[in-house]
C-alpha cells in the first residue's frame, strides 16, 4: 500500500531529555564550551565512524580480509600494512595521549566561561531597607530589630521596663507584614506593607506601614475627654494611659506634628495624675471621717484643681473643690476656689453660687484644718505622694512622660507611665523620622 509519509520531529523529551540518553544534555558544572570539548571523546567506539581498525585482525592468516585479498594476487599491499602500519596507528595518530588532552580542553574551556561571568550583586531585603532608612524605634520593630528598638527607646525616652510594651512591639511588627496564600499545600507569602507605596524606586524612601499615627490618637484623646465629663474615672484613666504608651510609636512627617505628639504627651501625664488623685479622693470619702481623713479630702481636692486640665474640666474639679472645702469648713480655700470658678465664666447659674460663696467665706477667711496647701506659691504635684513640690524644693523627673517627683522616688518606676526609670538621663522623645 501507498501509504502517505507523515513527517514528525522528534520533541524535547524525545532527544536531549530521553531516559534512553542519560548522557546526553549539559553536565551539571560545566559550560556549553566544555561540554563540546569532551563529547568526541566520552566514548570508545569513535573509530568505527572512522573507519579505523584497531588492528585485532592484522596477525590472522591469510584466510582473512587482507589473506583472500593475497590470493587475489595483491600480496605486496599485505606487506605495506603489516607490523610498520599497526605502529603508526598507535604512534603517529597519538591515541595515548587522548585523556591528558581531554582535560587540558576542558580545563581551558571552563576557565574562558569563567573569565566571562560576573556575578549580580545582591540587593538589600525590604525590611533592611526599613532599617536603614529610620532612626525610630518603630520602624526597627517592623524590621525585625526588636533589640536595637529598645537600646533607642532606653537612650531617647529613659524605658526601663518593656513589660507594657510588648503587646505593642507584637502588633506594629505583625501590622507592617500581609500574607498571601499561593497553592494550596504551600507555604504563603509573606509581603512587607509599606506607608509610602508610591516611592517604590527608590529604597532609601521605603518605611514600614503604620499601625499608630498622630489622627487615631487624637481620637483616643477625644474618647478620654468625653470618660472624664461624664465621671467615668478609671474608664479615663484606662484610655490616657494606653494613649500615653502608643504616643512612643507614633511617627511624623513635620516639626508642626512632632510638637502636636510632645503636647498629647503633656495631657496624658496631665490627666494621669489629676484622674489618680480624684480617685484617691473617692476612696478617702469612703472611708470613716477622721481630722486626717478630713483633711486629706480638702488637699486631694485642692492638687486636683491644679493639674491643668481642660477648661471645662477645670471648672468641674473647682466646683467639687470649693463645695468639699466648705463641708470641712475650710473657708479661706473654699473662697478661693470659688474666686477661681468665677474667672473661667461659668454658667450664670453656677457663677451666681460661686458669688455667694466668695461673701460668705470673706467673712470668716479661716480654714478650720490645717491643710498642706498655698495657692500664691506655685507648686507642682508629687505624681507619687500626691502632695506638693514648691518651687525651690529638689525634684527629679520621668524621662519619658515628665512627671515630677521627690528625690527619695529617684531610680524608681515612673507610676504614671510604668515603663521609664525616674531620674534617667535621656535625649528626649523622637517621632520625627527626618529632622527639616
Amino acid at each position: 500500500l501507498d501509504w502517505p509519509q507523515l513527517h514528525v520531529s522528534k520533541g524535547i523529551f524525545d532527544g536531549k531529555f530521553s531516559f534512553g540518553d542519560k548522557g546526553a544534555g549539559p553536565h551539571p558544572g560545566k559550560s556549553r564550551v566544555a561540554d563540546l570539548a569532551t563529547a568526541a571523546v566520552d566514548g570508545d567506539d569513535t573509530a568505527g565512524a572512522w573507519d579505523i581498525d584497531d588492528g585485532d585482525n592484522m596477525g590472522a592468516d591469510e584466510g582473512g580480509a587482507f589473506g583472500s585479498g593475497a590470493a587475489a594476487g595483491h600480496g605486496d599491499e599485505v606487506d605495506l600494512l603489516g607490523d610498520e602500519a599497526e605502529a603508526g596507528a598507535e604512534g603517529g595518530w597519538g591515541s595515548d595521549d587522548d585523556g591528558e588532552l581531554d582535560a587540558e580542553i576542558a580545563a581551558e574551556a571552563t576557565a574562558a566561561a569563567a573569565a566571562g561571568f560576573v556575578a549580580p550583586q545582591p540587593g538589600i531585603s525590604e525590611l533592611e531597607a526599613w532599617s536603614r532608612n529610620s532612626p525610630l524605634a518603630v520602624d526597627q520593630i517592623a524590621a525585625g530589630n526588636f533589640e536595637q528598638a529598645m537600646k533607642l527607646l532606653r537612650d531617647q525616652v529613659g524605658i526601663a521596663s518593656f513589660d507594657a510594651l510588648k503587646p505593642a512591639f507584637l502588633e506594629i511588627y505583625t501590622a507592617s507584614r500581609s500574607v498571601l496564600t499561593t497553592a494550596p499545600f504551600a507555604s504563603p507569602s509573606r509581603i512587607p506593607l509599606r506607608r509610602n507605596p508610591e516611592d517604590s524606586a527608590d529604597t532609601s524612601q521605603h518605611l514600614p506601614a503604620q499601625l499608630y499615627s498622630l489622627s487615631s490618637a487624637l481620637e483616643q484623646l477625644q474618647q478620654g475627654y468625653r470618660a472624664t465629663t461624664t465621671a467615668k474615672f478609671e474608664d479615663a484613666l484606662t484610655l490616657f494611659k494606653r494613649l500615653l504608651l502608643s504616643l512612643i510609636f507614633v511617627s511624623v512627617d513635620t516639626t508642626e506634628d512632632a510638637n502636636e505628639v510632645k503636647q498629647l504627651l503633656q495631657i496624658c501625664r496631665r490627666y494621669i495624675i489629676g484622674i489618680t488623685i480624684e480617685l484617691e479622693r473617692a476612696a478617702a470619702a469612703k472611708e470613716e471621717p477622721t481630722e486626717d481623713n478630713s483633711t486629706r479630702l480638702v488637699e486631694l481636692a485642692a492638687y486636683f484643681t491644679h493639674c491643668e486640665l481642660r477648661a471645662d474640666h477645670e471648672k468641674l474639679s473647682l466646683r467639687q473643690a470649693m463645695n468639699t472645702a466648705y463641708k470641712h469648713k475650710c473657708f479661706k480655700a473654699a473662697g478661693e476656689f470659688a474666686q477661681r470658678l468665677l474667672e473661667l465664666v461659668p454658667t450664670p447659674q453656677i457663677a451666681d453660687k460661686a458669688r455667694k460663696m466668695v461673701t460668705i467665706c470673706d467673712r470668716q477667711s479661716r480654714d478650720t484644718l490645717a491643710i498642706n496647701y498655698d495657692a500664691r506659691n506655685p507648686f507642682v504635684i508629687c505624681a507619687a505622694s500626691h502632695s506638693p513640690i514648691y518651687r525651690g524644693e529638689p525634684a527629679v523627673n520621668c524621662p519619658y512622660c515628665q512627671a515630677t517627683y521627690k528625690p527619695e522616688h529617684d531610680g524608681q518606676l515612673c507610676q504614671v507611665c510604668t515603663i521609664a526609670k525616674i531620674g534617667a538621663k535621656a535625649t528626649g522623645l523622637r517621632s520625627l523620622a527626618s529632622a527639616e
